[in-house]
Order: C-alpha cells, then structure tokens, then sequence
C-alpha cells in the first residue's frame, strides 16, 4: 500500500471519528432523581398510571412514596410465591408472601403477573386508594399507611419529598 493511499484512509477515518454523533446530553438525563435506570422505569410506568387513574399528583406521591418505602422502587419476586420467579425481578423478598414493587400480599392481590408489572400494580394500589374516604385530603404519609397497613408507617413520610420530586419530573 502507498504511504499516500495509507493517508488517505487515515483521514477518512478520522473524519468519520469526528463525525459520529455524540449522545445528547438528554439521554443521560432521562433517569427521574435519584433513581437509577431500572427505578426510573418504574417510576414512569407508576406515574403513567396516575396519569391514566386520574389520582393526580397527591396519587402519585402516594404510590412512589410507597414504592421508594417497600422496595425502593424495585421489583422483588418471592419464593413463597413461585409464580412470581418466573416474572422479571430485580431481587428476591422474603417478607411472607409480599411481591412487586409494593409488596402487596399475594394471599391478597391474586393477580401474580399484575403485581409483578409495574403499571398494573401501580392500578392496584390506585384502586385501593380510591376506595379510602378522603383520601385526597389524607396527607401523602397517612394514605400510603392506609393502604399498605405496616407495622412501620413512620416511614413513609420520609420519603415525601423525594416522591414529590419524581412525580413532579415526571410531569404530575
């Protein structure tokens, strides 16, 4: 090969380095705050339902204050329910038969497939909610205890504003 044809294809290449696309800063930035890829996933498919139910932002921050509480808006499967390790999950709970990103009780939510799909569990717990008197005046910490009936419902509280904080950049 000539030294000339060699530089000729130097150049081209590095033309063509120089040309390729840069990813734009939005794609880095389309994880909600705080929340890795597969959280922010979660978190959009929750807030997309809030969006569908109509529940609002009080909804909204219900239900990720509750996912960020019970999973940290992961999707957990469990062995005592077995169902539940054939559906994608991000790791294994053991708090009785609790699955999804809720740990709504599968002795309670028969539907193992819905509970272990963000979007339509994220309707479960709406539909739960729904059915509370006032719940619209409840405050955020309140109506996730009402609805998930823990033995820890100071914790939901404190996950208040971040909750308000994701649904807000997720447009609620």
């Amino acid at each position: 090969m000539k030294f000339t044809n060699l530089l000729a294809y130097l150049v081209v290449g590095v033309t063509a380095a120089v040309a390729s696309p840069v990813p734009k800063p939005e794609a880095a930035l389309s994880n909600l705050p705080s929340l890795n890829a597969a959280q922010s996933g979660y978190a959009k498919s929750i807030i997309a339902k809030a969006k569908a139910a109509g529940v609002q932002r009080h909804g909204c921050q219900a239900a990720i204050a509750t996912g960020l509480v019970e999973s940290k808006l992961l999707m957990y499967a469990n062995n005592a329910v077995p169902a539940s390790l054939t559906y994608r999950h991000g790791g294994i709970s053991s708090d009785n038969d609790s699955i999804g990103i809720f740990q709504q009780r599968a002795s309670v939510y028969k539907n193992i497939a819905c509970s272990m799909d963000a979007g339509c569990s994220a309707g479960q717990f709406f539909s739960q909610m729904k059915r509370i008197g006032g719940w619209q005046t409840l405050s955020v910490g309140a109506l996730c205890q009402k609805i998930q009936q823990s033995s820890f419902p100071d914790r939901y509280e404190k996950q208040v504003a971040a909750a308000a904080s994701i649904c807000a950049a997720g447009g609620l």
